[in-house]
């Protein structure tokens, strides 16, 4: 009895430690996502110092070498941006004839065209590569590639007919890439780890090789969020789900020190919470909006198809927890009403006895009045009860209008992916490749569509907030007041304010919801502050704002 209550008393100390252990890892991620624009602002520096050194540099085979850089910093920071100076270090070794880093850009850019999506295309570009001129580093990065571009493969198939396929090859080539591998390496225990999962399919060895990782990798490097989300999957196989959560969280905030725009564990760990756990659903919400986010800001169009996919199931686990709170306040409202309704019973009951005692015609009579002014407090309760509810409809109807011009938006876009993929094989297949670059390159919303998405904004916004305009000026000095030209618009400064309002304060946010850059949100934020009453206090007293909503 005494062993058995030890057990039980150990088991509850090791679920509260590591539930403070799982709070203290959120709250150090929700601190880091939120400080991530000067972590933003050093990586542009570095960049462009980079490519300062680029326009200065004459030697062209140094050029190679700052080309390499440049896409180490793009890889999983912006897509579009890396595949630029891939090619155009592609271009400049085979324009020097130097098979080494024409060899080197080849593997790279087949990568990265993977991570985006185009598995066959890649194929094609790596096996246009010489392997007799590989040296022992080449092959691994060649072979890894491989293993790669079939790992992604197998993973977008999900079937049985080609999963199974595209797995084999990919375990095949990890198999040889491990041959070229180079024990001194940092890397060495992460790929040991990958190769006894998929290869030898032994997990606990394979655990044993990522810890290994982990301990000797820096915890801002790539190579450390890789090797605590393989480990994390690795604990959730064996079903240890604390574990798994803990590795995933680590994984999510490595990649946010990094500035990993390419990250799926942050995706993950947001659709795990939402399936496990209810009362973080607001740290979820705000973890997949992030990943929406990152994905936008790398353009790799597969990642938002994939975040896409998720929502609707997101959605559906939210509108649940709504529907759970709007359960709650109605029974709160019918508990009221059958406490009002005994009170009420309670009441009649005491003014009909002291009826029967009171003799007086005039007592009665009082006691009529008074018991006639109740109803009368009833029937505006009442009044007042059904006016709350109709708000509560309102303002349900209203926030599912802001839901329809979201999912409508990701529906677009979605649909423009749909028609811009056909438009990719019908160039491909007239084999207009540069001009298909040239369009791919330059893709963005049109002004028609941003225009549309900005005055269903302000509708809707302006819909859920009335006098959103009214108090806004309210705390800008008289003659900075803005004046709307139309009913239900907004001018650019109040749409910056408005997000502000619902929560988006990160000016890079605002920036890809508004189609400005981060610099001209800040410019305007500025600017408006400078015309406000109270400037240091501006921003939250617009957070404030319309507290009340009015019908």
């Amino acid at each position: 009895m005494f062993k058995a209550f030890l057990i039980l008393i150990f088991t509850l100390l090791s679920y509260s430690v590591s539930a403070q252990q799982k709070e203290n890892l959120l709250l150090q991620l929700d601190s880091v996502l939120a400080h991530r624009q000067q972590a933003m602002i050093e990586k542009e520096k570095r960049i462009n110092y980079l490519k300062t050194n680029l326009l200065r540099e004459s030697n062209l085979r140094a050029k190679l070498n700052i080309y390499s850089q440049i896409y180490d910093e793009y890889y999983v920071f912006q897509f579009d941006s890396a595949h630029v100076y891939i090619n155009k270090g592609i271009e400049l070794a085979k324009k020097l004839d130097d098979q080494y880093y024409y060899s080197m850009f080849i593997i790279r850019k087949a990568q990265l065209m993977a991570i985006g999506g185009l598995y066959y295309e890649s194929r094609n570009l790596i096996d246009s590569i010489d392997t007799s001129t590989l040296d022992a580093n080449l092959q691994f990065d060649y072979y890894l590639c491989l293993f790669r571009i079939y790992s992604y493969w197998s993973d977008y198939c999900n079937d049985k007919e080609y999963k199974p396929h595209y797995r084999k090859l990919a375990n095949d080539y990890l198999s040889k890439a491990i041959v070229h591998l180079d024990k001194r390496d940092i890397a060495y225990d992460y790929y040991m780890g990958e190769f006894y999962v998929y290869v030898n399919f032994d997990s606990k060895t394979a655990r044993k090789y990522y810890l290994s990782a982990i301990k000797k990798c820096p915890k801002n490097s790539r190579l450390y969020a890789m090797a605590c989300f393989a480990l994390a999957g690795n604990y959730r196989n064996d079903n240890h789900e604390q574990q798994y959560e803990k590795y995933l969280i680590l994984s999510a905030l490595s990649d946010a020190h990094n500035l990993t725009m390419e990250n799926f564990s942050l995706q993950m760990l947001a659709s795990y919470i939402f399936e496990t756990d209810e009362s973080n659903i607001e740290h979820a919400q705000n973890y997949i909006n992030q990943s929406l986010a990152d994905a936008k800001f790398y353009n790799s169009k597969l990642r938002i198809i994939e975040i896409s996919e998720r929502l609707p199931g997101i959605i559906s686990k939210y509108d649940e927890a709504v529907k759970s709170r709007n359960r709650m306040q109605k029974l709160v409202i019918i508990s009221v009403s059958v406490l009002l309704f005994i009170l009420l019973c309670a009441m009649a009951f005491i003014f009909k006895q002291n009826a029967k005692l009171t003799a007086s015609r005039k007592e009665l009579y009082k006691r009529n009045m008074q018991l006639s002014e109740l109803n009368h407090q009833q029937r505006n309760l009442n009044g007042q009860l059904n006016t709350l509810n109709e708000r509560l409809v309102d303002t349900n109807k209203k926030r599912e209008g802001l839901a329809k011009i979201y999912i409508d938006l990701c529906a677009k876009y979605i649909n423009r992916l749909k028609n811009q993929k056909t438009l990719v094989q019908r160039k491909i297949k007239a084999n207009q490749v540069n001009e298909l670059l040239t369009l791919i390159t330059s893709s963005k919303f049109s002004e028609e569509d941003a225009a549309t998405f900005l005055n269903r904004f302000d509708k809707a916004f302006l819909d859920l907030y009335p006098t959103f305009i009214e108090e806004f000026n309210a705390l800008l000095k008289p003659d900075e007041k803005i004046v709307v030209k139309a009913t239900n618009t907004m001018t650019t400064e109040l749409r910056i304010f408005a997000l502000i309002r619902l929560g988006v304060s990160e000016s890079s946010e605002i920036a890809d919801l508004l189609f400005y850059s981060p610099q001209t949100i800040y410019n305007y934020r500025s600017s408006t502050r400078n015309k406000a009453l109270h400037r240091d206090s501006f921003e939250s007293d617009v957070v404030k704002l319309c507290t009340v909503i009015r019908v």
